[in-house]
């Protein structure tokens, strides 16, 4: 949501031009939030798994 869309207003007009429901700020916190977690766990495991790929070609 931070990256593409912007603030919780940007979200809401977004969500207005494809007529779906919008969502509460307090609501949209809460799964940047979320997301924020999932993202860093994510690209944390991926940079291991390229330093670990990347060690493992320089040592071959």
């Amino acid at each position: 949501m931070k990256v593409s869309l912007g603030k919780p207003l940007k979200v809401n007009n977004f969500l207005t031009t494809l007529i779906i429901t919008l969502i509460a700020n307090r609501n949209l916190k809460k799964m940047k939030a979320r997301a924020g977690k999932a993202i860093k766990k994510i690209s944390s495991a991926s940079s291991n798994k390229a330093s670990i790929d990347a060690y493992e070609k320089e040592m071959a």
